[in-house]
């Protein structure tokens, strides 16, 4: 548009008394707008300072409180069931209720801490990646449980784990193995972790969920859910991977795993 056309309009505008506003009309809706603009303004600092106040109660209880709170909770763990207890409890309840009461028993990574003397009634063998022809008692075989052809299928009654799945490095062909190794009937029982610092021996490899460690295993599930009894166990670890502690000391998120199955 041209200037002279738009002067025009401009005046034409101007002239028409509907398209004009009253300056006090004008004045209203200019008052009324910057009112509301100052009553947010006063509302938002009101709401400020009474959080700001209210914190500055708060931090001294907070600062007094917390050391003797992180203490207590990192003591909770001692006074729950013992950790092998609680997991010797899930394997024994699954055996009863399959009606498991005996036969040949096979512990995945039992050659430096074997758990046969928990279950006497059953033929106890071992199966790690080393054998240990020290171990009083035990018979360990050397051998991956990702395949293990040399062990026929449906050998074992009852095949059994302690924190050892979060070292396997494939743990999907350690649970197919594991259902191929059991008689029809038989059980397994796994322990392991959620939730725990880094502790490689020799290497650290997986965490899981309940559901995660349950899908493993193409079994009737007879039992898997969380442990928390530990928590808020303060734990640091040793060594090289030893973790520096900071304001609420190690690590602070300790969860492990149980699962149970049975093979119909």
């Amino acid at each position: 548009m041209h200037f002279k056309k738009r002067l025009l309009a401009a005046y034409r505008a101007f002239g028409d008394p509907g398209l004009v506003v009253d300056p006090t009309q004008m004045k209203r809706l200019v008052d009324a707008r910057v009112g509301l603009h100052l009553s947010k303004q006063k509302m938002h600092e009101t709401l400020r300072g009474a959080v700001e106040e209210g914190l500055a109660k708060m931090a001294p209880q907070l600062d007094n409180d917390l050391p003797g709170r992180l203490a207590a909770l990192g003591e909770e763990w001692k006074s729950a069931t013992p950790r092998w207890d609680r997991v010797r409890e899930v394997a024994h309840e699954a055996l009863e209720r399959a009606g498991v009461r005996g036969g040949r028993m096979l512990e995945i990574g039992g050659r430096l801490n074997p758990r046969h003397r928990d279950f006497p009634d059953f033929d106890y063998h071992a199966l790690d990646l080393e054998k240990a022809p020290g171990a009083e008692g035990v018979k360990v075989m050397a051998g991956d449980i990702t395949n293990c052809p040399q062990i026929p299928d449906g050998s074992f009654d009852f095949i059994f784990s302690f924190d050892v799945f979060e070292h396997i490095d494939r743990p999907w062909l350690a649970g197919q193995e594991i259902c191929r190794l059991l008689r029809p009937g038989g059980v397994t029982v796994h322990s392991t972790l959620f939730a725990w610092r880094y502790h490689p021996c020799p290497i650290d490899y997986f965490r899981f969920t309940a559901p995660g460690l349950k899908s493993l295993f193409d079994l009737d599930c007879l039992y898997s859910d969380f442990d928390y009894s530990e928590r808020r166990r303060d734990v640091r670890g040793q060594g090289r991977y030893a973790l520096k502690p900071d304001l609420l000391g190690g690590w602070r998120e300790n969860v492990r795993v149980h699962y149970a199955g049975v093979k119909r």
